[in-house]
């Protein structure tokens, strides 16, 4: 029994510091700055990840929506690993997690707006 909670207690350690770890090459723009320099990155991708309905309530003019659940699976649809993509979302942790799932699929250049 001891084992088990051992076990449990290590890899709730390690899904917490994989949150948590900075990923390389990540670049992050704030919001204001971006808006400031919209033309500068009319040739990157913006992708929002927020779930559609969220998407649908307030939709951002120029921003393709993925759905950070869909994102491993529909990304080559708009997506080519060349782009320099943008992550949108309000959620810090959120933006993360798709940086994370980019990175593994082979983009390199990718940017969060916090």
């Amino acid at each position: 029994m001891f084992w088990y909670i051992f076990l449990s207690i290590i890899i709730v350690m390690f899904v917490a510091i994989r949150c948590l770890w900075p990923l390389p090459n990540l670049k992050l723009i704030d919001y204001q700055e971006f808006l400031k320099r919209r033309e500068e990155f009319r040739e990157y991708k913006v992708i929002d990840i927020r779930d559609a309905v969220e998407y649908l309530a307030e939709p951002t003019a120029g921003t393709i929506n993925i759905s950070l659940g869909r994102l491993p699976y529909v990304w080559k649809k708009h997506l080519v690993r060349e782009d320099n993509v943008i992550i949108c979302s309000t959620k810090v942790f959120k933006s993360r997690k798709a940086a994370r799932i980019l990175r593994k699929q082979g983009f390199g250049s990718l940017y969060i707006i916090k």
